[in-house]
């Protein structure tokens, strides 16, 4: 192959400083502040200048100042700058091995949807040859250039590269919104090379040579260095894209709808674009590919400045117009125009952004009215966010299963970790997994303000003709039961209502609230919402990694007495003192003063659940419940509340309830032993109360009561009958209960001296079954339980696991580590590809 070396640069050359133009074009004072000084300030560690930090490598390769950047080192050293000194240095590092190769911004920069609340993605390109403790000031380095960032309103995370360990290894330590781990490599690489802009350093080698076949681009690396056409000292390499594997379509795919929680009108954009490569494998021509091409098409840069977002669209739209998927293309267009105009009403667009996204309007034949309804998407109440949201989960549901049928018939694997998989998908099950009691929370970027000045609750009985239930409208009431028309949500319960409205922005303290029912009145609501206001704040911060790698403890609880039903009005009680037992039986008759209990609570990866339950039986469901979601090892709840709303009793109730939520606690907790309560009357006969390690259950007292933690042992397989007599209790490692989580489907391995392992599966709903001395690779075991997985449709076909598949209850995987203390349970971290 020829190559021009010189064109190639003049053309990567101008394309930058286009970009960089683009850059500065419309953005603010502050923003292109830290735009022009990031590769200054890593270039120079000096005590007077930002991001100073002892011992901290310095000095990027081929570094030459701007005139920014001189007026800004003027003003800093007012006193005198020796300039010629970082010349003489500047050059100096040329022809020395520099620990900075090269400061790269990559992203929406410079693009079309580049907007006042972009964040600067910059790769600091260091020598491999750093030592641990330099890599260690360098990255307190990039966390000080952060915070000085935060000061100019600019948000800017720096990722520390490692050319060779980037070709080498396809494993990076963490995952998090900033970083996808091991969900990705060469998509990453194809992202960055289509949208980079360099800031100082040495060039990209890839963006300059124009390789027939990507397979064969390492061999052509080789070949030029053996004949001396190219120096590798002078170029960064992070390889070719001849690698691309079908294999990381799954792993991006999840780590997009990860994105697509904080940041989903691109991240929609994104998860299209790798359903499309998918439809092109095993020959998917990747935009980057496209770009460099064009970039050797012998066209001046200005004339053909390539748009990384606007390239998105472009192959988005092939694909989706070649399926005929008029729906999705309308909807993908509407998030792309929402995105490029996000913060319009703060700074307007420049001038060729603004016209580009003209000619577009018109290309897709928008009328005045759909405008003029996305740029008012600050003003969008429920109905329309709604509305969005619903689409949003559609779209990206649809190529998500897409991309799954995709590795079902190549029958690959995600390039994923087991650690990983294990956070990505119990983020994305508390973002999108639809469950009964799970209140539904719209994606809070997807308007602005929520808040209704009235809501109206109407409960409608069998006899109205409709659905009977709550619904709530968002007005005056003006009828006794809602239209189809008029009625914003509806459930059959009314606190799961109350809660849907709160924690979705509609019912503010400057609501007004109405009710419409025969059985709640207008003052027992508007205590509940001053108690739900006093128990839980709108927002949460969102759950770590770590309270993602564990179950979803109870974070804050409120337990509701009598909110829909009170029977102490119609009781005929007539004494001063009320005991526990009454609770469930009044005066030993079959009549109880709770008739209603309500169960709201937070859990730790930020779910909001509620629970009802009605009748004589309603606390002692309650405490079922408490006790299966509150156990030995599990964390204590930041708040437990209990309010009562009778008419009469409230605070002797109240009382009692809340020393039976202490009782039952304690017990689940620990720190107190297993003893029974009184004896309570229900149905007309005796019972006791058994506060039990799993479960709290009532038992006459002539049986023997059932404990629900009660196995039968065997020894190489046990399937755990958990209503067995507690005479038969198996021994297995306790601390598996505190990591049960309903829904998922849990492996926990616990190695053998003879180097067997032992399996320990926790079923969806917390069912045990045990596999002793187990021989062989766990890793390959993982593989095969992750197929089953992938192979069980929604048909329920019969499997050994009976996995219950839902869109993101993903297998989860952990490692038992015995240890002096006890035994320590990890994300399983092994080597294998799940």
């Amino acid at each position: 192959m020829k190559y021009d070396l010189q064109f190639a640069k003049k053309q990567v050359d101008d394309l930058h400083r286009l970009r960089v133009e683009r850059v500065l074009q419309g953005s603010t004072a502050d923003f292109q502040h830290v735009f022009q000084l990031i590769a200054l300030l890593l270039h120079l560690n000096h005590p007077a200048l930002p991001g100073y930090v002892t011992d901290a490598p310095a000095g990027v390769a081929h570094f030459k100042l701007s005139d920014y950047q001189k007026n800004f080192l003027a003003q800093q050293f007012p006193t005198g700058f020796d300039f010629v000194r970082l010349e003489q240095e500047s050059n100096a590092h040329q022809q020395e091995k520099t620990p900075i190769y090269g400061v790269y911004v990559m992203g929406s920069i410079a693009s079309i949807s580049q907007t006042a609340k972009s964040d600067l993605d910059t790769w600091v390109c260091h020598s491999p040859d750093l030592t641990p403790y330099a890599l260690n000031k360098l990255q307190q380095k990039t966390q000080l250039l952060k915070i000085w960032a935060k000061k100019f309103n600019t948000d800017i995370t720096l990722f520390l590269m490692d050319e060779f360990y980037f070709n080498h290894y396809r494993y990076s330590n963490t995952l998090s919104v900033e970083n996808c781990g091991s969900a990705q490599h060469m998509l990453l690489l194809d992202e960055f090379y289509r949208s980079a802009i360099r800031l100082a350093g040495k060039p990209l080698l890839w963006l300059h040579l124009n390789v027939e076949n990507e397979a064969d681009y390492g061999k052509e690396v080789q070949r030029l260095q053996q004949t001396k056409q190219i120096n590798r000292a002078d170029w960064i390499d992070f390889g070719g894209l001849g690698a691309f594997s079908a294999n990381e379509y799954f792993g991006a795919s999840l780590w997009q709808l990860y994105k697509g929680i904080d940041s989903p009108y691109k991240s929609v954009l994104k998860i299209v674009l790798l359903e499309s490569y998918s439809q092109e494998y095993p020959n998917a021509k990747l935009i980057s590919m496209q770009f460099k091409q064009q970039l050797f098409n012998l066209k001046p840069v200005k004339e053909q400045c390539f748009d990384a977002y606007l390239a998105m669209l472009e192959r988005v739209t092939e694909y989706l117009t070649k399926l005929k998927d008029e729906k999705r293309l309308d909807f993908i267009r509407r998030c792309f125009y929402i995105k490029v105009t996000e913060t319009v009403r703060e700074r307007p667009l420049a001038p060729w952004r603004a016209k580009i996204l003209k000619n577009l309007t018109a290309q897709w034949g928008w009328s005045e009215e759909t405008i003029k309804h996305l740029n008012r998407i600050h003003t969008w109440k429920i109905r329309s966010v709604r509305e969005t949201h619903n689409k949003l989960i559609r779209v990206l549901m649809l190529s998500y299963r897409n991309l799954v049928n995709f590795a079902r018939k190549h029958n690959v694997n995600a390039s994923i970790a087991p650690q990983d998989i294990s956070i990505l998908t119990r983020k994305l099950y508390t973002a999108f997994e639809v469950l009964p009691g799970k209140v539904t929370l719209m994606n809070p970027q997807l308007a602005l303000d929520l808040s209704e000045k009235n809501l109206t609750f109407i409960e409608v009985t069998e006899e109205h003709g409709v659905k009977p239930g709550w619904y709530v409208v968002n007005q005056m009431p003006s009828v006794v039961y809602p239209s189809q028309n008029r009625y914003i949500e509806y459930n059959p319960i009314l606190i799961k209502l109350i809660a849907w409205t709160y924690f979705n922005g509609l019912l503010t303290s400057k609501t007004k609230v109405h009710i419409s029912s025969t059985h709640v009145d207008i003052e027992k609501i508007n205590q509940c919402i001053t108690d739900l206001r006093v128990s839980f704040p709108v927002k949460a911060s969102p759950p770590t990694d770590e309270e993602l790698t564990h179950p979803c403890e109870i974070r804050s609880l409120a337990v509701m007495i009598n909110l829909t039903k009170d029977p102490t009005p119609y009781s005929d009680i007539n004494r001063t003192e009320i005991q526990q037992s009454d609770l469930f039986s009044l005066d030993g008759e079959n009549e109880s003063l709770i008739g209603s209990v309500d169960l709201l609570y937070r859990n730790k990866w930020n779910e909001i659940k509620t629970l009802h339950y009605e009748g004589d039986k309603a606390m002692l469901s309650a405490l079922k419940v408490l006790s299966n979601k509150i156990h030995r090892g599990s964390g204590v709840p930041e708040s437990v509340n209990v309010f009562c709303y009778n008419q009469y009793y409230q605070e002797e109730i109240s009382e009692l309830v809340v020393g039976l939520l202490n009782k039952c606690i304690s017990i689940q907790l620990g720190t107190t032993q297993l003893p029974m309560s009184s004896v309570p009357r229900m149905t007309g006969k005796n019972w006791k109360l058994f506060f039990e390690e799993h479960d709290a259950t009532l038992h006459q007292p002539q049986t023997e009561p059932v404990f629900i933690s009660q196995v039968i042992a065997e020894q190489k397989q046990v399937k755990v009958k958990r209503n067995q007599p507690y005479k038969h209790l198996l021994n297995y490692p306790r601390q598996i209960d505190s990591f049960a989580s309903e829904g998922f489907l849990q492996f926990f391995f616990e190695d053998n001296e003879d180097e067997t392992f032992n399996v320990y599966i926790l079923d969806e709903n917390n069912r045990l079954e045990i596999y002793r001395q187990c021989d062989g690779s766990k890793e390959q075991k993982i593989r095969e339980i992750s197929q089953i997985y992938n192979l069980s449709g929604s048909d329920q076909n019969d499997n050994h696991y009976k996995i219950i598949k839902r869109d993101f209850n993903y297998p989860q995987f952990y490692q038992l580590k015995h240890q002096q203390k006890g035994i320590l349970i990890l994300p399983f971290s092994g080597s294998c590809m799940v």
